[in-house]
């Protein structure tokens, strides 16, 4: 989400946007934390029904699909109905890693590997823009989101491959 932050009023205005750009952008901008807001303890009860593992891989996926999509946006307005749906998957991600972290960390590492996991968030906050930036730069508003779907998939891949012994198990636990 951080990758498409400092494009987005620029994005907005090539969508066709002219009047109250910035407002506008900003709640495309709210749009996606309040979807997140409103589905993350729902989110949590799936993850805590399915597995919370499952969860982070539907999510990735829904999420890449949803970048997707908003590269394909035609207007602001179609612009903020696929934010809004991106922060469900939001929604699914954070309590998911933050599950997924609790139940594998020895209770020893549980700070340390909490702490990881802040420094990888902020990293993405820091990385994000950055990439999206150039990205921009380089080859425009839609590759932007196209890049990071590519991500989103890539992340996909890498946590099947971490979890194919867990795909059978609700539960994960340390072992």
């Amino acid at each position: 989400a951080q990758s498409i932050s400092p494009i987005l009023p620029l994005y907005v205005r090539a969508l066709g946007q002219r009047n109250n750009l910035i407002f506008v952008s900003g709640m495309i901008v709210s749009a996606m934390g309040v979807s997140s807001m409103l589905f993350s303890g729902w989110m949590g009860k799936l993850g805590d029904r399915i597995g919370n593992h499952r969860l982070l891989l539907i999510a990735l996926f829904y999420s890449g699909c949803l970048y997707i999509l908003c590269a394909q946006a035609q207007t602001p307005l179609q612009l903020g109905i696929l934010r809004f749906l991106f922060g469900i998957g939001t929604g699914a991600l954070l309590p998911g890693v933050s599950a997924l972290l609790n139940r594998l960390t020895p209770p020893e590492g549980i700070s340390r590997i909490f702490s990881y996991n802040q420094l990888f968030y902020y990293l993405g906050g820091v990385l994000g823009p950055m990439m999206g930036s150039s990205i921009f730069m380089h080859f425009g508003y839609h590759w932007v989101f196209y890049g990071t779907a590519l991500l989103a998939f890539t992340d996909l891949m890498f946590l099947l491959f971490l979890f194919r012994k867990y795909l059978k198990v609700r539960d994960v636990r340390a072992n």
